[in-house]
């Protein structure tokens, strides 16, 4: 990805053919940005009658194409509810790549363009013993088991790199928001606390013991290093986790992708009411 290269600099050139072929139609700059994670990414089409544009990652420089199921690798510009919005359909992942600024990039290049309030979603597994398959986990905190090690690689020319203030990560305003909203749109969100781990295996049951002892309502391979770099680049951040599996599972029942995918896909048409609620109700925040 060019080492070299300062992550401003791979930020400007990667959004530059969406901020070109936005310009040459006369179109705003994107001021939502959402991400949809496994098996959520058939979520959200766009108004009726209004404009849409498309780009698969790897027409981005220095983006990477995805190579997961359940991840298109596809940015999306469209108007939802009156306000442009864009979609990130899939996103790449740290056990991919073993590279945070593959991860992060396509967060700078929504920054970049424009998006001052991103909501961030995924698939998660419950560790909570009241969680239940299909409802969706407001993420408020997190514990990151993944390790920034390149986390001063990720922050704004200039800012404090030795000791970042990661504490309002998560947006309480428009988490509140959306607690606020859920009800009405038939969405029974939890609260918790998400923990990173890198993946790209399952947890044992040791381990899923283990995260709900240190405090984990859920446990992902994703969100967090994006959420990071979003609040250190002064972005609004919110994030919800479907829930597609539970801890410990079902005996001799072995976890796969593709149940996991099957699972987010069930609670997609309940994700996209809540998201059309939000943006109705805050407009281009």
């Amino acid at each position: 990805m060019g080492e070299g290269v300062p992550i401003e600099e791979k930020a400007r050139r990667a959004s530059a053919p969406v901020r070109d072929s936005l310009k040459e139609v006369g179109l705003p700059a994107p001021r939502w940005g959402l991400v949809l994670g496994s098996g959520l990414d058939p979520t959200l089409s766009g108004d009726p009658g209004s404009v849409s544009m498309r780009w698969r990652f790897e027409e981005l420089p220095g983006l990477r194409p995805t190579t997961v199921p359940g991840h298109p690798g596809t940015f999306e510009y469209r108007f939802i509810e009156g306000a442009p919005v864009l979609l990130q359909r899939g996103r790449i992942h740290y056990y991919e790549t073993r590279d945070l600024r593959s991860v992060c990039l396509p967060v700078l290049l929504m920054r970049d363009l424009g998006v001052g309030s991103l909501l961030l979603t995924n698939a998660a597994g419950g560790l909570n013993p009241s969680f239940h398959v299909g409802e969706f986990m407001l993420v408020r905190d997190h514990i990151d088991l993944i390790g920034a090690g390149l986390l001063w690689e990720l922050m704004p020319a200039g800012a404090d790199i030795g000791f970042p203030d990661l504490s309002g990560t998560y947006d309480r305003d428009f988490g509140d928001r959306l607690l606020s909203l859920a009800g009405g749109c038939g969405v029974r969100l939890r609260e918790g606390v998400l923990v990173a781990v890198p993946g790209p295996a399952y947890e044992t049951p040791a381990e899923a013991r283990y995260l709900r002892i240190i405090g984990g309502d859920a446990v992902s391979m994703s969100l967090v290093p994006e959420a990071i770099c979003a609040h250190l680049w002064g972005m609004r951040v919110a994030a919800l986790s479907c829930i597609t599996n539970v801890h410990p599972p079902p005996a001799g029942i072995p976890l796969t992708h593709d149940e996991v995918l099957k699972a987010a896909g069930r609670s997609a048409a309940a994700l996209e009411r809540l998201l059309r609620s939000l943006i109705s109700t805050e407009g281009s925040a």
